[in-house]
C-alpha cells in the first residue's frame, strides 16, 4: 500500500511551482493529494493530484476593516482543511507557504500529522512565522538563515530537473542574433509599474537589445513589434532564461533564485511599499551584495532612468559574470524529497 503526500501553498506560481516540480518526482511512488483555494493553485494541482478546495483570505496591509475578516475565514480553513485531512489520512504534508497553506498547517498540527514546510525569502511571511511553529522541519533558500531555529534546515530552492538544460529554442520568437537579449519579468502576476516604465523606451531599447517581456496576463498592450517579444504568461521560463543575457524584474524569491541558479546579472525594482512586508528588498540586497544585482528603487524610478541604468548595467555585464565563477547555486529539490520521505 502506497503511503500518502499532502501538498499545499498557493496564491502565486511562486508557491505553486516548487510544489509542480516535487510532485512531478514523488507521484509513481506515493498517494498524491493537494489542498488549496480556488485560487491558480487549483487550475495546476488538480491537473496531477486530487484536489481539496478550503477558504482562504490574504492579509492586506493597509486594509484594516478587510482584515478584520480574517479571524472568521481562518477558523472555517481549519475546520476544512481537518476535514480534508481526516478524509485522506496523509503520513506527511508539504507546505510551500503563503495565506493558502496555514489553515492546513494548523489542521495537520492538530491532528498530529508531520509537516515539511519551505521558505523561500531571505525574511520569513507572516504565514510561515506561524506556521514554523507547527511544522517538524522548515527549509529555507538561504544559507545563513540556518541555525536560527532548530527546525530550520538549508536546503535551497526547489527547481524541476529542467533547470539544468541549457538548450535554446527561439521558437517564434523574434530575436537577432547580433544584439544581446534582456528578459522582463514582474513575477508569475506580472509588475504594472514596471510595464508602464518599459512601453515608453521599447523604441530605444531595441536600438541595442532584443527583449522579451512577461507581461503579466491581461497586460499585452503590444503584440509584436521588431526584435520586441512580449508574452502574458509562460511554462517555458527554462528556455528563456537560456536566451536571456541578463533580467529585469521584481525580486520575488522565485525569479530571483531562478536567475542566480542559472547565473544570470539582475536589475532588481523591489517591492518597498506598504503593500510589502520588505521581503523583496532584502532578497534584492542580498543579491546585490553577491555583486551580481543592482538595485533601482521604485522612487527613482521614470522611464528615462530605467533606460540609462538598463544602457549603464549591460556595460559591466562581464564583470558582473565573473562574480559568479566563485559562486555555487543549489537545487533543494532532492534535499527536501529526502526530507519528506523521511516521514
Amino acid at each position: 500500500m502506497k503511503k500518502t503526500i499532502v501538498f499545499t501553498g498557493g496564491g502565486t506560481l511562486g508557491h505553486v511551482m516548487p510544489n509542480m516540480y516535487l510532485i512531478d518526482e514523488l507521484k509513481n511512488d506515493y498517494d498524491i493529494f493537494y489542498i488549496g483555494s480556488n485560487g491558480i493553485e487549483k487550475e495546476k494541482a488538480s491537473q496531477v493530484a486530487e484536489y481539496f478546495p478550503i477558504s482562504a483570505i490574504k492579509l492586506v496591509r493597509g486594509k484594516i476593516f478587510v482584515n478584520l475578516k480574517i479571524p472568521f475565514v481562518l477558523f472555517k480553513a481549519i475546520k476544512e482543511a481537518k476535514r480534508a485531512l481526516k478524509a485522506i489520512g496523509p503520513n506527511v504534508v508539504f507546505s510551500k507557504g503563503g495565506y493558502v497553506a496555514l489553515p492546513v498547517c494548523i489542521a495537520a498540527k492538530m491532528l498530529k500529522i508531520p509537516v515539511v514546510a519551505h521558505e523561500s525569502d531571505y525574511s520569513f511571511g507572516l504565514a510561515n512565522k506561524i506556521i514554523l511553529k507547527t511544522c517538524n522541519t522548515m527549509c529555507v533558500n538561504f544559507k545563513n538563515l540556518e541555525g536560527k531555529n532548530k527546525k530550520i534546515v538549508y536546503t535551497g530552492p526547489i527547481f524541476s530537473a529542467d533547470f539544468e538544460k541549457t538548450s535554446k529554442n527561439k521558437g517564434g520568437l523574434k530575436l537577432d542574433d547580433n544584439k544581446p537579449t534582456l528578459l522582463i519579468v514582474g513575477g508569475s502576476l506580472g509588475s504594472q509599474k514596471i510595464n508602464d516604465m518599459i512601453f515608453p523606451i521599447i523604441k530605444d531599447l531595441l536600438l541595442n537589445f532584443n527583449i522579451i517581456h512577461i507581461t503579466g496576463k491581461g497586460n499585452l498592450k503590444i503584440k509584436s513589434y521588431d526584435n520586441y517579444n512580449a508574452i502574458e504568461q509562460t511554462d517555458d521560463m527554462v528556455n528563456l532564461y537560456n536566451l536571456s543575457n541578463f533580467v529585469l524584474g521584481r525580486s520575488g524569491a522565485g525569479v530571483t533564485a531562478e536567475c542566480f541558479y542559472k547565473k544570470l546579472p539582475m536589475i532588481l525594482i523591489p517591492l518597498e511599499n506598504k503593500a510589502t512586508r520588505g521581503d523583496q528588498l532584502l532578497n534584492a540586497k542580498y543579491y546585490e551584495n553577491l555583486g551580481v544585482a543592482t538595485i533601482l528603487h521604485e522612487t527613482d524610478l521614470t522611464p528615462t532612468n530605467l533606460l540609462k541604468t538598463i544602457k549603464s548595467f549591460y556595460k559591466q555585464i562581464n564583470n558582473l559574470k565573473g562574480k559568479y565563477k566563485n559562486l555555487n547555486a543549489t537545487n533543494g529539490r532532492q534535499k527536501i524529497i529526502d526530507l519528506i520521505k523521511k516521514y
